[in-house]
């Protein structure tokens, strides 16, 4: 009597949560520290500010009033040199997506099951923490060179509006890098974008004191938010700044929806 076959089939097992989410941490971290050349692009105009224009102009002009109050004019200046630093590491993390697809990365990844989840929260926490770390390696430096007056509420509303801006910035830049198919196209907007975004925005001055245009678009710029979020908390703390943090915390969730959707229609292009 013949022996009856007898198959089975059973769905492959998923890979834990955490081994996943490691193993895309682990791709986008070596992927942004090969990338040295970007890295030092994104370094030297925060160094350049910091080191040349805040000492400069603080010498020049030692203070300025600020809704009422005098604030060291290296103090009124960080806020925009630490927002340079954020919109340029910014520019650097979206980078990534189109080096992933010249290289072929991206193929590779996109023919494995993986979980668009953890794809887009690995890019968003190698991002947020390159982001994060250049930032503050700029701020260690200003607080070498400069009397900083803050005391302890100050700094840690200051820390929280940075961490708001880099969420927020990043987010924005890699909807942007998700959504535009043409590496060159982004490089143009990644690299003008820092400029018309930090100068449009209360910058170097305060918004009253804008031209009428410059005060229309401040409104849409995202860096006037990160800028006055950053500047109020490390003056007022944080019942000052909360508006603008609200509004970081807003477009952070936006960028990182939009980034989403846009990536989940990327991949199926491929």
């Amino acid at each position: 009597m013949a022996a009856g076959l007898h198959f089975h089939t059973a769905p492959p097992a998923r890979t834990a949560r955490a081994a996943d989410l490691s193993a895309v941490l682990y791709r986008e971290y070596a992927l942004l520290a090969r990338n040295r050349v970007y890295l030092i692009l994104g370094l030297t105009p925060m160094l350049v500010y910091l080191l040349l224009v805040n000492t400069s102009l603080s010498n020049l002009i030692r203070a300025v009033d600020y809704k009422g109050v005098s604030v060291g004019f290296a103090v009124f200046l960080l806020p925009m040199t630490l927002a340079m630093s954020v919109v340029s590491a910014a520019g650097t993390s979206a980078m990534a997506v189109f080096q992933e697809e010249m290289s072929g990365v991206a193929t590779q990844l996109w023919s494995y099951p993986m979980r668009r989840s953890r794809f887009l929260l690995g890019k968003m926490i190698a991002g947020v923490s390159l982001v994060l770390g250049q930032t503050l390696l700029g701020l260690a430096v200003a607080a070498i060179m400069f009397d900083l007056p803050f005391g302890m509420e100050n700094w840690l509303g200051l820390l929280t509006a940075l961490a708001l801006s880099a969420l927020a910035l990043n987010g924005l830049y890699l909807a942007a890098a998700i959504t535009i198919t043409d590496y060159q196209a982004f490089m143009v907007l990644s690299n003008v974008s820092m400029p018309v975004l930090v100068f449009s925005a209360p910058s170097m001055y305060t918004t009253e004191s804008m031209p009428t245009v410059l005060q229309w678009i401040s409104v849409v710029n995202p860096l006037t938010y990160a800028i006055n979020g950053m500047r109020d908390a490390a003056v007022f703390g944080f019942g000052e700044a909360w508006v603008d943090l609200l509004v970081l915390a807003i477009m952070a969730v936006v960028g990182y929806a939009v980034g989403g959707r846009a990536l989940l229609n990327r991949a199926r292009n491929i």
